[in-house]
Formats: structure tokens, sequence, C-alpha cells
């Protein structure tokens, strides 16, 4: 998967709370990183193309859900380190 330091912290974010809107997200880190929604949408379009994210329409926004468990991707990053 190869997630980078900035989706990290997203998906750490999704783990402790899921699913969250973009807004909710953002606001989450905010003040960490300073990232706007739209640094936000970019992150979580790549993360959805690397199929550990996927969205679902809400009632007024999209939701946010992980589609891998914190221990696989720590697994998988592992891996890919030592490859």
């Amino acid at each position: 998967m190869n997630l980078s330091d900035s989706e990290w912290k997203v998906m750490k974010v999704l783990w402790e709370n899921s699913p969250r809107t973009m807004t909710q997200i953002t606001h989450a880190l905010k003040e960490e990183t300073g990232w706007t929604k739209h640094t936000i949408m970019s992150f979580l379009k790549r993360m959805e193309e690397k199929t550990a994210i996927h969205n679902e329409e809400g009632e007024n926004t999209k939701l946010n859900y992980t589609d891998i468990e914190v221990n696989d991707a720590e697994i998988e990053e592992a891996k890919a380190v030592l490859t």
C-alpha cells in the first residue's frame, strides 16, 4: 500500500473514530498540520486509489471509512521497508 507520512496522519484520525467527513478530518488535523480541506481532499483521493479507505454518501456529505486495520497497515509498511 505504501502510505506517505501525511496519509498515515489521516489514517490515524480515521482509526480513532470512523467514519469521518472531510471537514471532521480537516478539523482534527488543522492545529497540528495547518492543512486545508483541499489538502485533505487530495490525500483522501490518493488513499482511496490505494484502497486504504472508501467513502459513502451520507446525509449531506461523504463519510470516509478505513479499509485496512492498523496492524495490517503496519505490517505492510514494515514489509515495504525490508524489501
